[in-house]
């Protein structure tokens, strides 16, 4: 590991720390921490407990949603006046759902030097134990507190074909979960938490039997959760074969209901379907 007291070439230092076991963090990622002259972090609490299992001892300061506009000025001085500064988030790779990019904007377009000691990040992490498709997938970041502007941007991915990335607190994935019911079907689902730690838990399945397995209060922190894309052939052809099964038990809007409810399925969605159905016949 470097020496303690090597200067750094002045610029911004991105970088990634542990998403919860501590041994995942880089040679070279302790090499910066040790030799930069400031970090800026989420919260210091948070990154004084990594420092502290490395003996690292350094001074520590706040960049984060509320104060980032005033702050960066100061980090863009100081880089000006020749000093080396680290960012890092409270666990994985900064500027993954985070204001770090505006900062990072802000030195690119003043020619000033950035570069990062990459490491673990959650979305990569839980996408590759998740089992669903990682050759094209799109990451959501946290969705909208307020209920029509989640179930919106909900809307917004009906139709991507990719594997899909959420990140979502434990106190609302149920609500989260039945929103993606309501929107998307009942699709397959991998619920990812306590990633890389001992009571790592990798929840798959279709979200209608997973909602009913998860109960809140016995989930903490923050959890990922990856989601099929969109595959309509697929939907059309278990609809189909739904619907015949029942040969004629029950009237359109009766059967449209139960079939939702089984499924996850939108109600209009399979009362046209059977509709479609019985004009084919």
């Amino acid at each position: 590991m470097n020496d303690e007291n090597k200067k750094l070439k002045p610029g911004l230092y991105i970088i990634s720390l542990p998403i919860g076991n501590s041994k995942d963090i880089t040679i070279r990622a302790i090499d910066y921490l040790q030799s930069v002259d400031e970090i800026y972090c989420e919260d210091t609490r948070v990154t004084n407990k990594i420092l502290s299992i490395y003996k690292i001892k350094k001074s520590l300061k706040n960049y984060h949603d509320h104060n980032g506009q005033k702050v960066r000025p100061q980090i863009i001085r100081k880089i000006k006046d020749g000093k080396a500064i680290a960012l890092v988030s409270d666990a994985g790779t900064p500027l993954i759902s985070d204001p770090g990019y505006k900062l990072v904007s802000d030195l690119k377009a003043r020619e000033l030097y950035v570069t990062a000691a990459p490491g673990v990040s959650s979305p990569i992490t839980a996408l590759t134990l998740s089992g669903l498709p990682t050759n094209n997938f799109y990451f959501l970041g946290f969705l909208p507190n307020k209920d029509q502007s989640r179930k919106n941007l909900i809307e917004g991915i009906k139709n991507l074909k990719t594997t899909i990335i959420i990140f979502e607190s434990a106190n609302k994935i149920n609500k989260t979960l039945q929103d993606l019911i309501d929107i998307l079907g009942n699709r397959e689902i991998a619920i990812c938490r306590e990633m890389t730690k001992k009571f790592e838990e990798i929840i798959t399945g279709k979200i209608i039997d997973i909602a009913q397995k998860i109960v809140p209060k016995k989930l903490k922190g923050e959890i990922v959760i990856v989601l099929y894309g969109d595959n309509k052939k697929d939907q059309e052809i278990n609809l189909d074969e739904i619907i015949n099964s029942f040969e004629g038990e029950y009237g359109p809007s009766e059967l449209a209901k139960i079939i939702s409810d089984q499924t996850g399925f939108s109600k209009s969605i399979i009362y046209n379907k059977i509709i479609k159905l019985k004009e084919d016949d």
